[in-house]
């Protein structure tokens, strides 16, 4: 069964993260990038995440995790070091209705995670359906030599000229055309 692709606006929504590692910080710093807020829950917290809580970044709770912590959270990433624990946040996150990433587990999660490269608004994702995240990952990589930061300066004028046409009356072609030019003046196509 495939995996349906989107783009979720998490701005501004609170996220929970189950586990204080490596990987959970991973997860903790793509949140933070797309604005979330992020509260971690773990009885211990490396480093960065404790940098992270310093800054004011994150709510960290420093306890285990505890039935009815996913409650009033819009999306859960369970990344404990402890299959259990994992478990039990998928399984009440499936019953409270919250969207739920188990790491290294997809049978167990409402959602996988892709490798994505940004340039500026600019997305781009690569995923595996969780079989070969070392795969996307490569992929990401070489997308990166072949996309480089100028397509993100190119989508802002692409986003300034697409305003400045909608209070212009121009048929469909036309305006299809006044991008393309924008496209080939860029000298990245």
């Amino acid at each position: 069964m495939a995996n349906y692709p989107v783009m979720l606006n998490i701005q501004g929504k609170k996220c929970l993260v189950v586990g204080g590692g490596k990987v959970a910080c991973r997860k903790i710093l793509s949140l933070l990038e797309c604005n979330a807020a992020v509260t971690v829950i773990a009885p211990e917290a490396c480093d960065a995440i404790l940098l992270l809580r310093q800054q004011r970044r994150i709510n960290l709770i420093r306890r285990n995790y505890q039935i009815g912590d996913v409650k009033r959270h819009f999306l859960v990433i369970a990344a404990s070091n402890c299959g259990a624990v994992n478990e039990g946040v998928a399984r009440e996150a499936q019953e409270e209705g919250v969207l739920v990433n188990v790491v290294d587990h997809r049978e167990l999660s409402t959602f996988i995670v892709p490798s994505v490269l940004r340039r500026g608004d600019l997305t781009v994702a690569v995923g595996t359906k969780g079989k070969s995240p070392l795969l996307a990952k490569l992929l990401k990589e070489e997308l990166e030599g072949l996309l480089p930061k100028e397509y993100g300066d190119l989508l802002e004028k692409l986003g300034e000229a697409r305003e400045n046409l909608k209070k212009r009356d121009l048929s469909p072609r036309g305006k299809r055309q006044y991008y393309q030019e924008i496209i080939n003046n860029s000298g990245l196509m």
